[in-house]
């Protein structure tokens, strides 16, 4: 029976032969209300972390997740071992676990032991540095939308990676100032020899943090170090005449106001490039794309060409594409911001940011069509197909291109 949830699956690569899942149910306990969470049935919105033998997931239920990558097939390995309650398998079932089914090692519940009320889903990915995990927490507003329900709960938690035990938080530092929700994905970046951990906030500010040592105190949790931040939206995005703008709702949608951060950070040359969007239920608005050094935190450029977007950038022999809401894809010189070229798909992009591989760079959006185009300076359009459901960010290796949809995971020649 459907619960609206989700399957993390670890499958065979040369057949998509199905290795182990861990099915995890919507089912909250009466944490769906009255906060607007998991309302969405996301499933998993969450890419593996992979470290060794073991993988971590944000779970959409606000936790996070460490998981044997054999699954059950080497034994259930502790200390967490209710897979089948996590699972919601009927007690009086008799059902075993098999080498089918998923380990989870340990479970991180950022809800009760944090007090995070996340808002919609928590959509983002963690990230590994040394002994440590950083993760957003994807705390937000209450249900109506009027505040922040938790406003003292973290955005970002770093987690000992070997126990799940909590080594850090970012002291509160985003609370009061988000805008709707959090669901960007921290990253790890070596910028100039040294390491930092980017995150952009709720508040439309990508923060840069010192990153965990390994002799931290592992009695009490501590505050991340911050090295500098840069706010991603324009002053005159948050006020005019001396007013705050309001914030484009779902039930008073506006193309003006200010916006948060949901694209990944990416890291090119020691410089941050960073996009604001928001939910593409709030529609098309002004957006902005800013190009950070990433020692330093300073501005090198920025454009408002680029509108909202949830879409990561792509950056390929000094060009860089970004696609957005509005439903162009644009091309600009990386080094210099100079604006190329743009692309209109004639509908949204939400689900999937542009990759180029073997030479082709592929785009989906919200009318289920799948773009290719060829690399450049110049645009040029190379094909159009319409898929059945709609396609996300596709992965690759070598000679094929894994493509994911809504329903459907494709493995396609791409030679």
């Amino acid at each position: 029976q459907s619960t609206g949830g989700g399957i993390l699956m670890c499958l065979e690569q040369a057949t998509g032969k199905q290795i182990w899942q861990l099915p995890i149910p919507r089912n909250m306990a009466g944490r769906i209300e009255p906060y607007h969470f998991n309302h969405w049935k996301c499933g998993v919105c969450s890419r593996p972390a992979i470290d060794k033998n073991r993988l971590y997931i944000v779970g959409p239920r606000g936790d996070i997740l460490c998981l044997d990558r054999e699954g059950q097939a080497n034994g259930n390995d502790g200390p967490f071992l209710e897979e089948t309650e996590y699972m919601e398998v009927a007690k009086d079932s008799g059902y075993q676990l098999t080498a089918a089914d998923g380990d989870i090692i340990w479970r991180f519940d950022m809800i009760d032991q944090l007090g995070v009320v996340p808002h919609d889903v928590c959509g983002s990915s963690p990230a590994i540095e040394g002994d440590y995990l950083y993760a957003n927490t994807s705390n937000g507003v209450d249900g109506k939308h009027k505040y922040v329900a938790n406003p003292k709960a973290p955005s970002l938690i770093a987690l000992d990676k070997r126990t799940g035990r909590l080594a850090a938080t970012d002291g509160a530092l985003i609370g009061d100032r988000i805008l709707h929700g959090q669901w960007s994905s921290p990253v790890v970046a070596k910028i100039q020899g040294e390491s930092k951990i980017l995150f952009g906030g709720g508040d439309g500010v990508l923060y840069a943090f010192r990153p965990l040592e390994s002799s931290v105190a592992k009695t009490a949790a501590t505050t991340l170090s911050l090295l500098w931040k840069y706010d991603c939206c324009p002053a005159d995005y948050r006020e005019k005449d001396g007013q705050p703008v309001a914030y484009a709702r779902w039930n008073k949608t506006s193309e003006d106001g200010p916006s948060e951060i949901i694209a990944t950070p990416i890291v090119h040359t020691d410089r941050v490039y960073v996009s604001i969007g928001q939910s593409p239920i709030h529609k098309a608005g002004q957006g902005m794309l800013s190009c950070i050094d990433g020692a330093t935190g300073q501005k090198i450029w920025d454009t408002r060409k680029v509108n909202r977007t949830l879409s990561d950038v792509l950056i390929d022999e000094g060009l860089l594409y970004v696609s957005d809401y509005s439903g162009l894809l644009h091309c600009m010189d990386a080094l210099t911001g100079q604006y190329l070229w743009q692309h209109d798909l004639g509908a949204g992009v939400w689900c999937a940011s542009p990759v180029i591989v073997n030479g082709r760079l592929y785009i989906s959006d919200e009318r289920l069509r799948l773009w290719v185009l060829k690399p450049g300076r110049e645009k040029l359009v190379l094909s159009r197909s319409r898929l059945r459901s709609m396609a996300i960010t596709p992965a690759t290796d070598g000679n094929v291109l894994y493509l994911p949809t809504q329903r459907r995971l494709f493995a396609l020649d791409i030679r």
